[in-house]
């Protein structure tokens, strides 16, 4: 009786297809994209990163569109067998303040004005990125290099949600990016045309945020702010970690020459070493604005969750009671501001008076840098 053998086309043929497959064909220069589990809600992305052909971190996140994109849960997996850890409760531009410099308008671009989002395409996405909804843009982008030791390497990978609102004569584009790392970075850049009839007023577009850190559950987090103390007589330096204004509700600024950090702990879950996890806020920005408005008086305001504590300018009522910040559920408000001084580039007026152009991109934002949440260094010899 003869035996037929397979060929090795054939064979090789039948492993492609019993191997999990890339969503994106080999070659396209597109960082792989995870399939989304089945039964999964429609606003719930997951996306694991591997080093090499091994998953060595996931992101799970969840996000909501009301008056621009926002995330409502966000959950990390920092290594094989893990499990999922939670991260954010939510985490929202809750308002965008743009003063301009001869004292009015003064515009709350988010609570003044109902502003319709924009609906995306595969322009807005470019060749790696795709549409998830309507208003909604999802993208896996290669970050650069994460490290590097002499001739070996590793690039960053990341999630990317963003969206973007019609804001009259600006677009605001908000965007969420979840690292391989654990990082997570958020922004808001304001793009499109100058104010009709002040295109060269100086003006500055201040992101405000409400972050609901919810690290390893929404209990047990407490606020710490960490500084570098030094002066330009003694070389030696040394850097400190204290309470957040004493361990209750309150606000504190940032001092450049202090690397002002914020840095949210659990006071329960450690790490393998014994440490707390935690994460840093950490600024990225190029000034810091000041107005007449309370509110403006300060870069970080941290409160206990209160589910109806919502809105940035009530922030200074929000703290009068001077509530405990210790070891429960903390939020955290921050303001990331942009100064625009109009230049050429934004456009020019035509002989007919009518404006053309558009102003690039002007971002600003901050980020979240895990602290302790690994028991080594990720992506480094596994």
């Amino acid at each position: 009786m003869s035996r037929h053998h397979a060929s090795p086309v054939v064979l090789a043929l039948l492993a492609s297809l019993l191997l999990p497959q890339p969503s994106r064909a080999a070659g396209t220069g597109c960082p792989d994209v995870t399939p989304q589990r089945r039964n999964a809600p429609a606003n719930e992305v997951t996306q694991e990163f591997r080093f090499g052909r091994k998953m060595h971190t996931a992101w799970r996140v969840t996000w909501a569109i009301e008056e621009g994109l926002y995330i409502t849960s966000a959950e990390f997996r920092p290594g094989p067998g893990k499990p999922w850890m939670k991260v954010l409760g939510e985490l929202r531009l809750v308002e965008i303040f743009v003063p301009y410099e001869t004292g009015s308008p003064r515009f709350y671009d988010i609570s003044q004005f109902n502003w319709p989002m924009i609906p995306l395409s595969l322009e807005d996405v470019g060749f790696c990125g795709e549409v998830i909804e309507t208003y909604v843009a999802k993208e896996i982008r290669d970050m650069g290099i994460l490290w590097k030791d002499d001739r070996k390497v590793h690039r960053g990978q990341a999630l990317v949600l963003w969206a973007a609102i019609d804001a009259a004569n600006y677009n605001y584009v908000m965007e969420y990016v979840f690292r391989d790392d654990g990082r997570i970075e958020f922004s808001v850049g304001a793009t499109a045309r100058n104010l009709p009839g002040r295109e060269y007023r100086a003006h500055t577009h201040d992101g405000l945020w409400r972050i609901d850190m919810d690290l390893a559950g929404s209990d047990h987090d407490r606020v710490l702010v960490s500084r570098r103390l030094g002066d330009m007589v003694d070389p030696a330096v040394s850097n400190v970690l204290d309470p957040f204004n004493g361990g209750v509700e309150g606000v504190i600024d940032f001092v450049p020459e202090e690397y002002t950090v914020l840095r949210i702990e659990d006071t329960v879950r450690t790490n393998a070493r014994g440490n707390n996890i935690a994460y840093d806020l950490i600024p990225m920005r190029r000034g810091s604005s000041r107005h007449q408005e309370d509110w403006s008086h300060g870069d970080f305001w941290v409160t206990p969750y209160h589910a109806d504590e919502r809105i940035y300018p009530d922030l200074p009522d929000y703290i009068a009671d001077g509530e405990s910040i210790d070891d429960t559920d903390v939020v955290v408000w921050h303001v990331t501001p942009v100064h625009h001084l109009p230049r050429d580039e934004d456009g020019e007026f035509q002989p007919d008076g009518t404006w053309r152009g558009s102003a690039l991109l002007m971002r600003t934002g901050a980020m979240l840098k895990p602290r302790d949440l690994f028991d080594r260094t990720p992506f480094f010899d596994y």
